[in-house]
């Protein structure tokens, strides 16, 4: 690596000083440049067709009378034909002034200092007055020429004193022709210079091509095979824009083909320029492809001017404006310190002063200009090739230091590596062998290196190996094998990655995978069993349905599920600390896999996850799964054996608890023919179970689907029904039992649906309480009842307490308490005229912060009472916690009264307690006379029921109230 380097080194110096000689000789030879003289004609334009002589009239006059002068001679002159010119190419005519003292009677040269000219005609009266022309340029061949130029010339005939010489310039591309006058030794001595030049030139460019294509630019450096391109492109415009090939290679393409060789080698040095510009300053992305874009548009110009000579200039327009963006771009690289790109921006900046240069001297400007201005863009091109040379040395060397750093710390990246590295051949030889760093494997470099990997390892390892050698050498892609291999008495896991490298040798990286397998299978764990009771979860079950329904539709066989789900298990969590929970969920796991015949399997899923056998489903939720049952009895057996197991005591601590179960049976393939379907019917089944009073087992029935549905569909009603405005209330009377008189009102819902008519709230109160609106159902019959108390005050009638009955579900929402207050202050009426109908489970959960809330309103005047008092949990203990003031007895004892000595009993005593404790009375539900009869002698203070008024519409109830009493009597009653 460090003779690399100094042969670089080596380079770069004699580069570098060859830059500077060619600097020297640029400095040197105009100094030293031999007295001639040569100089510039003064030059007078005659005409100007820039679209042809064929399309300007001055032209074509001119034309023709010279034509009629050359071949209508005077006496003693020879006639003369006048060569057709091209009538839509450009052409320019021009009178010059030969001053003839400086040449007296020698023969001046005339000639175009541009040579990309296509004709050059110069036509002069001789000393003896006879007409003479001379035609030269690239459109004749050299064979034609006494001397050898690359620049289009005549040889004038000696002229007389005060002569002037016409000049035509055809297919011209210079603004200005630049026409020099010298003597013949002058002209020879300047064209002897200019070709030897020339040939140096050549070389010079093809000797650089040569040191590019040494830097691998056929290999792939993009760098150096931009730079090559650049110089072929020039070497091919240097040959055609001088005449070397016209001259030196007989089979050089004739003058027909000149533009179009002309446009090929301008725009094949437009895009060497490019391609290097790109390449060197490695652009990427849209800058790349605006760039690129560019530089093929302009190419594309220059191509076009072999046809038309605007295609000229609109590819060098293109062209500067690539050289601005060009120039932008470099000027970030040179501050940014890389010397790449600092020799880069020098180059370009000698080739434009050099175009700049040579543009200003072919322009014409009426100034005298050295005589190497016309070459100054050649040997601007050929510093800005020497310059990129030197940035290609840099940029490669550069980029050979970093691939030298990036192979070192590849090497201490894979010394670091914990990876057996082997290069095995396609017969299983071990060629090189990398023992990890500070790892033990299963085989050391000493025992394998130069053997047939069969020789050293287990035979089911070794055939392994040597199948993925051959497909991966076959495919020529990465294969991967695991192997097992018995290591200090366990099992340790290895992945091997086969690599090929070349046709018939492969890199094997080996690695070890036991900690990642064991990993794995603890993830596994995680991901398919629940943590708390070892069981299967969600997916897992989920999955061994899915086999278990496979097998069962191949073999035309049944299975059934069952979905459990434990009673009361809220309330042993709540009462007993989830940890109490937690020891019966284990319980029951355990009860259920050690008593179950072999073959079911039960799962508990938890979360989105399921199980193979046993499956946690959900909190206290269980499935069991039974292939192969011939008879839905078969199934119910099962059900009754899993119920009988886990009604069995359970010892938690100290605490010895029983808990039941409710059980729902789904059959495939009558209830469904996935898991999705019957695990839904399952569960159906399970709340029917429910339904019916838990602790028993329900078979799956369509109609049950149908009832959900249409539990579903009326949920959807409600929400609707509340949004549409479908609700009232209605409102029935209580009524002092010993004259009559109006001393309370109830509110009570009624649903007036759209297509079913008034709906029974016995039907809609049910499931609102269970899927939560009965929350914001609540809130509106409070609003509608306060507002319907301020309308019925406002009309000037003396309104009564209204009572509206309060949910559990209500009472618990965090907010309800403010809310009933807000609804109060809103609708502007007195506190006291509202009543909170409450039941007894209200009681059974008195949390101290809604004890305080209830005790808040009641103290802004708010009564309460207890619902269906005699039904529920009922304790005097409760009732002295909470503020109430009245019980109302539940109607299905006032339904046996008097007939029943048991409703008579209860009755009774709850009227003489609630007198003891100074609380109101109310008897609801009273629908005949006798239960009238009998609760007057029983001194109950208040009636309500059917025997006075059923539920009436606000207005009706209006006109009960202005009465302000009901008739007693038998008569009046059944008014």
């Amino acid at each position: 690596m460090k003779k690399n380097h100094g042969m670089m080194r080596v380079m770069i110096k004699r580069i570098c000083r060859g830059l500077v000689l060619l600097a020297v000789i640029a400095l040197v030879i105009p100094g030293a440049w031999p007295e001639t003289s040569t100089f510039s004609a003064r030059l007078t334009t005659l005409w100007d067709a820039p679209q042809g002589p064929g399309r300007s009239d001055d032209a074509s006059r001119w034309l023709t009378r010279l034509r009629d002068l050359l071949s209508r001679p005077g006496a003693g002159c020879e006639d003369l034909e006048l060569p057709e010119l091209s009538l839509t190419k450009p052409a320019r005519a021009f009178q010059i002034k030969v001053e003839h003292e400086r040449f007296g009677d020698r023969s001046p040269i005339v000639y175009l200092q541009e040579p990309i000219a296509e004709f050059f005609i110069v036509v002069a009266t001789d000393v003896n007055g006879c007409p003479w022309y001379s035609i030269s340029g690239r459109g004749l061949p050299f064979a034609q020429r006494d001397i050898v130029s690359p620049f289009p010339y005549a040889r004038l005939p000696p002229l007389p004193q005060g002569a002037a010489i016409t000049a035509i310039v055809q297919d011209y591309k210079a603004i200005r022709p630049w026409i020099m006058i010298t003597d013949e030794a002058s002209f020879v001595r300047e064209n002897t210079v200019l070709w030897v030049g020339l040939g140096a030139y050549t070389g010079i460019l093809l000797m650089m091509i040569v040191v590019a294509l040494g830097f691998d630019a056929y290999a792939g450096s993009r760098v150096a095979l931009a730079y090559a391109f650049y110089c072929a492109a020039l070497q091919v415009w240097l040959v055609q824009n001088f005449g070397v090939g016209s001259a030196f290679v007989p089979f050089w393409p004739g003058p027909e083909y000149f533009p179009t060789l002309q446009a090929i080698s301008v725009a094949g040095v437009v895009l060497g320029i490019g391609f290097a510009v790109i390449e060197f300053l490695q652009l990427r992305g849209r800058v790349r492809v605006a760039i690129g874009g560019f530089v093929l548009l302009s190419a594309l110009c220059f191509l076009a001017s072999a046809w038309h000579p605007a295609g000229y200039r609109a590819g060098a327009a293109v062209l500067s404006v690539l050289a601005v963006a060009t120039i932008v771009l470099l000027v970030r690289g040179v501050f940014k310190g890389d010397t790449s790109l600092r020799l880069f921006t020098l180059g370009l900046g000698a080739t434009m002063v050099g175009g700049g240069v040579q543009a200003f001297s072919v322009v014409g400007s009426g100034v005298e200009v050295g005589r190497l201005a016309a070459f100054a863009f050649p040997i601007g091109s050929l510093l800005q090739a020497a310059f990129w040379l030197a940035a290609l040395i840099v940029r490669l060397r550069g980029e050979h230091r970093e691939l030298h750093e990036l192979e070192g710390q590849q090497a201490a990246i894979m010394w670091a590596m914990p990876d057996l590295i082997l290069v095995i051949d396609r017969q299983g030889v071990c060629l090189d062998y990398k023992q990890p760093y500070a790892t033990r494997f299963f085989v050391a470099g000493g025992e394998l290196v130069g053997k047939n990997v069969a020789e050293v390892l287990p035979t089911e390892t070794a055939g392994t190996i040597l199948r993925g050698v051959e497909q991966a050498l076959q495919r020529g892609e990465l294969q991967s094998v695991f192997i097992d291999l018995p290591i200090d008495g366990g099992i340790h896991h290895y992945e091997a990655r086969i690599a090929p490298n070349g046709p018939s040798k492969v890199v094997v990286v080996v690695r070890d995978i036991t900690l990642q397998k064991r990993n794995e299978e603890k993830i596994r764990r995680l991901a398919y069993f629940d943590t708390l009771t070892g069981l299967p979860n969600r997916q897992s079950f989920l999955e061994r349905l899915d086999r278990e329904l496979l097998r069962a539709r191949r073999t035309s066989s049944r299975i059934a599920l069952l979905f459990l789900d434990l009673d009361g298990f809220k309330r042993i969590n709540d009462t007993l600390g989830h940890s109490a929970g937690d020891c019966l969920l284990q319980t029951v796991a355990d009860r259920l896999q050690e008593r179950l015949r072999a073959g079911a399997f039960i799962a508990r899923p938890a979360l989105d996850e399921s199980g193979l056998h046993f499956a946690r489903l959900g909190g206290d939720e269980f499935t069991v799964v039974l292939p192969d049952v011939d008879t839905a009895e078969a199934a119910c057996v099962v059900a009754q054996r899993i119920q009988e197991l886990l009604g069995r005591a359970v010892l938690i601590g100290e605490q010895e608890i029983a808990v039941t179960s409710s059980i729902g049976i789904a059959l495939f393939p009558d209830d469904g023919d996935d898991a999705a379907t019957l695990l839904k019917h399952a569960d159906t089944a399970m709340y029917y179970a429910k339904e019916q009073g838990r602790n028993n087992w329900q078979l799956y029935e369509r109609t049950l689907t149908t009832r959900t549905t249409a539990r579903l569909a009326l949920e959807g009603d409600i929400r609707k029904g509340l949004e549409r405005g479908e609700f009232r209330l209605f409102y029935q009377p209580q009524v002092r039992a010993s004259d009559g008189t109006i001393v309370g009102v109830e509110a009570l819902i009624r649903w007036q649906h759209p297509q079913q008519g008034l709906v029974s709230p016995a039907l809609f109160i049910p499931v609102a309480e269970e899927s939560g609106l009965i929350i914001p159902l609540g809130e509106w019959v409070l609003n509608a009842a306060c507002s319907q108390v301020r309308e019925w005050q406002q009309r000037g009638v003396s309104v009564p307490r209204v009572a509206v009955n309060v949910s559990a579900r209500q009472l618990g929402a965090p907010d309800f308490l403010d809310t009933v207050a807000a609804i109060i202050v809103a609708a502007g009426v007195a506190a006291d005229r509202l009543e909170l109908e409450l039941t007894e489970s209200i009681l059974m959960d008195p949390e101290a912060e809604r004890i305080q809330g209830l005790f808040r309103l009641r103290a802004m005047g708010v009564h309460f009472s207890i619902d269906d008092f005699g039904t529920g949990y009922s304790s005097l203990s409760y009732i002295k916690r909470f503020p109430i003031g009245t019980l109302k007895i539940d109607q299905s004892f006032i339904h046996g009264l008097p007939q029943h000595a048991d409703d008579a009993g209860i009755t009774t005593a709850i009227i003489s307690m609630a007198r003891g404790l100074d609380l109101e009375v109310i008897a609801e539900g009273v629908e005949t006379r006798e239960q009238l009869d009998f609760l007057q002698r029983a001194q109950c203070p208040k009636l309500q029921g059917y025997l006075f008024s059923y539920p009436l519409p606000p207005d009706e109830m209006e006109a009960l109230l202005r009465r302000g009493c009901i008739s007693l009597s038998p008569e009046g009653a059944r008014e």
